[in-house]
Parts: C-alpha cells; structure tokens; sequence
C-alpha cells in the first residue's frame, strides 16, 4: 500500500478513534448527568408534592431558579468565560507549556470569581427592582415570594459561580468527574432537603431557598477537594495586572463577540418572561414544568454534548490538524440527529402522560390536571424545535474550536432579535392570559429561533470546514426524516391500541388509588416506548446507520471499564 494510502487509513482510524473517544467522555459525564438530572426531578417532584400549582412560592420558585439562575445568570458567565478559555488555555499550553497555561487559568479564574461577587451582591441589594423588571405580571403575593426567595438563594448562587470556574479548568483539562459529580450532590441534597424540612420538620415556607444556599455549598466543597487533588491548589489568587498585560488583549478579543451575543439573548428573554408572567400563574407554572421535562432530554443530548465537545475538539485541531476534526464533526451531528429521534417521538405521543407521571400529586384538583394539559401542550410544542436545540451545542463549540466567534453571536443577536419581534406579534395579538395559543407561541418562540439560527450556523460551518460535503447533507436529512415518520408512526399506533385497552385521560382516575394510577401512567409511557425503540433501531439500521449503534455500544462499554474505546497506537 502506498504511503498516502496508509495515511487515509490512519487518518480514518483516528478519526473514529476520536469520534469514539468522545463518546467514552460522553458516558462518564453522563453517568453523573443521571444523578443530575435526577437530583432535578427530584427538587421539582417535592415541589410540585408539596405545593399546589397555584402557590406563589411554586411561582417564585420558577421564576428565581428556572429564568433567573438557570436562564440569566449560570449560562451567562459559562457561555462567555469557557469558550474564550478552553481554546487559548490550549494554545497557550502547546505554544509556552503547562506553567504559563496554569498561570493564565489563574487569572480567569479570579476575574469570574470577582463577577460572581458582584451578581451576588446586586442580587442581595437590589432584589425589588430585579423581579419587577423581569416579572411585572406577577400578583403581589408573587412578586414578595420571589423577592424573598432571591435574598435565601443569593449565597448559594455565589458559592455556585466559583464552583462554575472550577468546572472550566476541568474541562479544559478533559476532566469531567469532579465537577459533575459536584453538580449530582448539589441537585440530589437540594430534593432531600426540601423534603426535610418541608415535610417532616414542617418548615415550608422558606425549604426551597434555604436548601438551595446549602446545597450549592456542598457542589462548592466537592470541587475544591477535587482541585486541590488535580490541581494541588483551590484559590487562585493571580497577579492580575501582570495576567493582563500578558493574556488579557487576547482573552478580551475572544470575549467580545461572546458579551455580545449573551446581553442579545439576555434581552430577549427578559421580553420572554415578562409575556410570560401575563400568564395566569397556572399557565406560568406549567411552561416552566414542560421546559424542565424537555430539558432532560436536552441535557444529556445537547449541554453534556457540548461539555464534552468543545475540549475536544480544541486538542483535536491543535494536535491532529483539519481533517480529523472534520470528522469528529461529521460522527458526532448524525449520532445526535438519530438520539434525538426517539425523545421527539416520545414527547409528541405520551407528552400528557409524562406530565402526570411526574407532576400530579396525590391529592391533585383541577389546577394540577389543568398543568398538566397545558403543560403538555408546551412539551409537544418545544419539541418541534428539539433537534435543532440539540445540534446547536455541537455547531457552537465546533465554530469556537476554530476561533470563529462572530458567526455565532450574529446569528444569534438575529435570533434573539426574531423571537422578540415573534413575542411582541404575540402580546399585540389580543390573546386572554388562560389562551393555549398564547401558551404555545410562548413555549415555541425559543426553538422557532433555534431553528433560524441553527440551520444557519448548520451551513457556515460546513463552509469552513467542509462537514458533509457534496450531496452527503441532503442524504442526511432525508434519512434521518424517514426514520422519525417510522419512529413516529409506531410509537403513535402503540400508543392508540393500548389506551384503548386501558383507558385515557387525566379525569379517568376518579376512584383508583394514586399509586395505580401512577403504575397504569407508567405502563401507558413504557410499553409504547419499547415498540418504539425497537422500530427506531430497525430503522436505523436499515437506514444504514449500523456503525453509529455499533460505536456507541462500544464507547458505553470502554467507558463503564473505565478505558479508552481504542487500544491502537493511532488512537487520538
């Protein structure tokens, strides 16, 4: 064989190596993502026990932890200060060494720390103003539970920031166990403790802020153990004004486009949520529960992804040139198309079941079957929109890996830009707060943009980096589009046939106990489930996706073993 044709090979092997590799990071970081995501499920399921739907402290929980932490704040800082980090702390590792790399890691570090000081005290200080601004619809009695809430959470957001900038040293390190481990023990502590208090100590009122602080201190403790294990250092404590003169220009360069595109979308959803706050608060409550279910599957398909992705793919480009990191590209798009076919799937067929699985309490009324329905109808809504969210977590830190920050924070400046034109034709259209059609806009508005902006990023990066080049995107789509109908239309059939066996509807449980009618819910969410599954991987297969589902059982057994998918020399 010829010298160029053993370096296709090569090339090839280690391109799949790479592929796989990712996929083992992928299964680590994911069993910590169970706990996770678990630990979640758990906090809205004591919640959502303890309190009814119409409760104002379930509204301030919404609004402090799902829009103001989780949408504002926590993805803010991640989504400036990692993608400027992880490929310059790589070049500057390759160009100076590991020292000045540690050195430059400091500085950041410090700087990120010092910003959570300042959210933390803007919170602390300024709490009225903060929830008036972002949630002028809220009554006063929501309006005084989310004040206090913000005052019980402010410390454990804090603690949670300086635990974020640990996070980006390990991954940038490609060390993904400390932080989510931490992220697990955070979520799991924060679901026993509003148990705790709430139900057997009878402290209920203030359970959920409380518990949170606590929590997030645990997370804050994991990490530092797990720094000074790693690192054999927990403070930073840079000489800043040297950092500056030598890295600051560069990391500032970086940042810009990222500052840009988040106050755009940060924007953008502060018009989100004040439409949204018009909602009745049943309704309110409701998009928030479906956004938390469908952020489940978006966790471990779309941000574990992208945790993941983009170290990679910075090691990769600096250490194995262009053409591998094509191809990493290329395995990880279509493995995720087909993941997410099966969660679109069960989202538009058992949506109203899932919800009441969850979310119904024992002694539920009609405000829960109420969220229950609503909430459904957000679920199938976002789900539309769903693979398009998921992709996005590879195209970002693809286009970051090589540097090119203005092509995602234009596209999505546009975005944002489009969605809040969407919701001002929503607010001008003279819809009363209970209307599903309000509903729906609201919980469609976001993937309606992820779909804009997206496809966009979709083609730009295939420009720059030639990803499924010639026909071979087209040949993608229309694939990947039969084996959803197939998927779909198994699923749907299943789904008929049995609730005609065993009946449907949230009001047709008058007279059975709540655990039967849990267990009817679970056979009515698992069986359907299992047809689809089978049929999806049919499709696949006969789809000519076989290596897809061979290389992930393979990275699901090297990493539960605990080692690299790939044992030759080539591997990445």
């Amino acid at each position: 064989m010829s010298d160029s044709g053993q370096s296709a090979v090569a090339s090839g092997r280690r391109g799949s190596s790479a592929v796989r590799q990712i996929f083992v990071s992928l299964f680590t970081v994911g069993i910590c993502w169970v706990f996770v995501r678990f630990g979640s499920l758990l906090v809205t399921m004591a919640i959502s026990h303890t309190w009814s739907s119409d409760d104002p402290v379930v509204s301030a929980y919404a609004f402090m932890f799902r829009v103001v932490i989780m949408q504002f704040i926590y993805p803010s800082v991640l989504n400036i200060f990692r993608p400027a980090f992880i490929p310059l702390y790589n070049e500057i590792k390759k160009q100076d060494g590991p020292a000045a790399a540690m050195v430059f890691a400091k500085g950041l570090l410090e700087i990120g720390m010092l910003f959570g000081v300042a959210i933390f005290a803007w919170l602390w200080m300024a709490p009225d103003w903060t929830v008036r601004m972002l949630a002028s619809g809220f009554n006063e009695a929501q309006h005084a539970a989310s004040v206090t809430m913000m005052r019980e959470m402010a410390p454990g957001l804090l603690v949670l920031l300086f635990a974020e900038m640990y996070l980006i040293l390990f991954h940038a390190e490609k060390s993904f166990a400390y932080p989510h481990s931490a992220e697990a023990v955070q979520k799991i502590g924060w679901g026993l403790g509003i148990l705790l208090l709430a139900k057997l100590l009878h402290v209920p009122d203030r359970a959920i802020g409380i518990t949170y602080s606590l929590a997030c201190v645990a997370q804050a403790l994991v990490c530092v153990v797990g720094m000074r294990r790693t690192f054999r250092w927990a403070l930073p404590l840079a000489d800043l004004r040297g950092w500056w003169q030598r890295w600051g220009w560069r990391t500032a360069v970086l940042m810009g486009p990222l500052l840009v595109g988040i106050v755009a979308a940060r924007l953008r959803d502060i018009v989100q949520y004040r439409l949204q706050s018009d909602l009745e608060s049943v309704s309110f409550v409701s998009v928030e529960y479906a956004r938390q279910l469908t952020n489940l599957p978006v966790a471990f398909l779309g941000t574990l992804v992208s945790l993941v992705m983009l170290p990679h793919l910075a090691s990769i480009l600096h250490s194995d040139g262009q053409d591998q990191h094509r191809r990493t590209l290329e395995g990880t798009v279509t493995t995720l198309c087909l993941l997410s076919i099966p969660i679109v799937s069960a989202c538009l067929v058992s949506a109203e079941d899932l919800m009441a699985l969850l979310y119904l309490k024992a002694d539920w009324g009609p405000a829960e079957v109420l969220t229950c329905r609503q909430g459904a109808l957000a679920v199938r809504v976002i789900s539309l929109g769903f693979t398009f969210v998921v992709l996005e977590n590879i195209f970002m830190p693809g286009l970051f890996s090589i540097k090119s920050m203005w092509w995602p924070t234009l596209w999505g400046v546009a975005a944002s830009l489009f969605q809040i034109f969407f919701l001002f034709g929503l607010a001008r259209a003279g819809l009363s707060a209970d209307s599903a059609w309000l509903l729906a806009g609201v919980a469609f508005a976001f993937p309606l943009s992820r779909l804009l902006k997206n496809g966009v990023l979709m083609l730009v990066l295939r420009h720059k980096t030639a990803m499924f080049g010639g026909l071979a995107l087209y040949g993608l789509v229309v694939r990947v589009g039969l084996i959803l109908l197939a998927t779909l239309a198994v699923h749907a059939v299943t789904a008929w046939g049995l609730q005609r066996a065993v009946g449907e509807g949230l009001l047709r449980i008058d007279g059975r106990s709540f655990l039967a009618y849990k267990a009817i819910l679970a056979l009515r969410i698992g069986i359907p489930a299992a047809a689809m599954g089978l049929a999806f991987l049919a499709a696949v297969w006969l789809g000519g996706y076989k290596e897809q589902l061979v290389g992930l059982v393979k990275a699901a057994r090297s990493g539960r073993k605990g080692r690299p998918a790939e044992a030759s020399p080539d591997a990445a």
